[in-house]
């Protein structure tokens, strides 16, 4: 199901560059993505890969973070891309993140004041396992993810129930990440 027009990730870019112009130039801010818009920043993702949003894990300082939601639609209007394309809603899912996700975020960008992050591979592909929807396995297909990654997938997962997340999420992921273990892919 597509939830707005899609964004490659030069316009992400431009947005990000957009965004940090309206931030206080004084005040550095780091900001961590996930999801798809990290793997095409990263390079991850295969060049062409379009979604339709940014999904923000955190922006430090909290005020900065502020700003940036507020921003955002302005941002949209002047890029000419959809109002939504900057999701707040992933600030919710830390409780999913393997342990030791900060210290493996990659520097995709420094935008002004603003200095973008994205989650690592692992942690990438460990949160495409959760989601298990059908981009998200294109995504996993598009990664090539190896069976040694499955294999620490499978490992790591049940140390996210210990954060509050949903059991049955885990074991879906993990059963999943057994069949593309066990796969020739």
């Amino acid at each position: 199901m597509q939830r707005g027009p899609v964004l490659t990730a030069s316009q992400l870019r431009n947005a990000l560059t957009a965004l940090a112009r309206r931030l206080p130039p004084d005040k550095p801010a780091d900001m961590t993505l996930i999801g798809g818009g990290a793997g095409m920043l990263s390079e991850l993702l295969p060049e062409g890969r379009t979604t339709v949003d940014v999904d923000v894990m955190e922006v430090t300082p909290p005020e900065v973070f502020d700003l940036c939601c507020y921003h955002a639609p302005a941002i949209a209007e002047e890029c000419g891309i959809s109002p939504k394309w900057f999701d707040a809603a992933p600030f919710n899912l830390r409780h999913m993140m393997l342990s030791g996700w900060r210290d493996r975020t990659t520097p995709v960008g420094d935008f002004g004041p603003l200095r973008v992050r994205a989650i690592a591979r692992i942690d990438l592909i460990s949160l495409k396992f959760m989601a298990g929807r059908e981009r998200d396995l294109d995504d996993l297909e598009a990664l090539g993810v190896t069976k040694s990654e499955a294999r620490l997938v499978i490992e790591r997962l049940p140390t996210v129930l210990e954060h509050g997340a949903d059991p049955d999420v885990v074991e879906r992921a993990i059963t999943l990440a057994r069949v593309w273990r066990c796969s020739d892919g």
